[in-house]
């Protein structure tokens, strides 16, 4: 999810894009993931309408890794590799609670603005480049 305001419209062809911006990732392991733990990053990420889905990709540690949607696998936290995995940072229990009572359904819920305001408040640890 983006977490500072970005340009969004529409293209020549009217499919919806929005411009390059931060983007909170939720991250996990396996496919499990009310059982393991959730960790974030955050990745200057663009976006464009692919069928009914907004769609765009983040590299981490030189891996390409395909979004789509809310927190980058439509209000679901994203499968990545460990190497990966390991570049995030670990998210806090009370978020984590929020988010799975949030409601969100293919999207953000009510813990959208909190996800927010956290991210914003650790930028210096999500948005860290690391060769």
């Amino acid at each position: 999810m983006y977490i500072k305001k970005t340009i969004s419209g529409y293209d020549r062809s009217g499919e919806q894009i929005a411009r390059r911006q931060l983007f909170l990732i939720l991250m996990q392991r396996g496919l499990d993931f009310k059982d393991k733990e959730i960790r974030a990053i955050v990745r200057k990420v663009a976006m464009r309408q692919f069928g009914q889905f907004m769609m765009g990709f983040a590299r981490v540690k030189g891996e390409r890794i395909t979004l789509s949607g809310s927190y980058g696998s439509d209000g679901l936290p994203k499968t990545v590799s460990d190497k990966v995995f390991n570049e995030g940072f670990p998210l806090p229990d009370d978020l984590r609670e929020r988010w799975n009572k949030g409601g969100g359904w293919n999207g953000a819920g009510s813990e959208a603005n909190a996800m927010r305001e956290w991210a914003l408040a650790n930028l210096d640890k999500l948005y860290r480049v690391r060769k």
